[in-house]
């Protein structure tokens, strides 16, 4: 055996325990890095980004490590709202559920973004209508997407009036 062999045979297992301990190190610090895509955020982190106002808002949050992400909210007054909700509010943001005499921002946590918002105003109130999409089949099922050809598949629309912030009706029209 050649001394070249010799040494390159002795090298593979450092280099072999330098790659664990680089795996490893990677495993133990993956939660404090930021995320590639939303669906790599935990809850309610990835509630949060869907409600964030633009797509560079949200390209920022994603690159934000995990102790960035609440002073980012905060500036952006999202924490604010998220702390104004009751627990249970909060509690059915993250089931997805929505109901009458919710706040508004629950809707937006529990679901995103609205596909379409309307307003219907008169001297005397003002109404806010959201509808939000929701796949019911096809690859994004059970997810909720701005758009009923994002589904790639069957969709269905709920719609929720508002007033003074404050969900008033929620429909779910099919």
């Amino acid at each position: 055996m050649s001394p070249r062999t010799s040494s390159r045979r002795s090298l593979r297992p450092r280099f072999q325990r330098a790659a664990a301990r680089l795996l490893l190190g990677l495993a133990f610090l993956g939660p404090l890095a930021c995320a590639t895509t939303p669906d790599r955020l935990p809850p309610p982190d990835r509630q949060f980004y869907y409600t964030l106002p633009s797509a560079e808002d949200k390209a920022k949050f994603l690159k934000l490590k995990e102790t960035e992400r609440k002073p980012f909210l905060e500036q952006k007054g999202l924490w604010t709202k998220w702390m104004e909700l009751t627990p249970e509010e909060r509690e059915a943001a993250q089931r997805g559920e929505v109901k009458a005499g919710y706040k508004e921002f629950t809707a937006l946590m529990a679901w995103g973004a609205p596909a379409d918002t309307q307003e219907s105003k008169t001297p005397e109130r003002s109404v806010r209508f959201h509808t939000f999409i929701r796949c019911t089949s096809g690859p994004r099922v059970g997810r909720w997407v701005p758009s009923n050809l994002a589904c790639d598949g069957t969709s269905s629309e709920v719609e929720i009036a508002v007033e003074n912030g404050l969900i008033t009706e929620v429909k779910y029209l099919n």
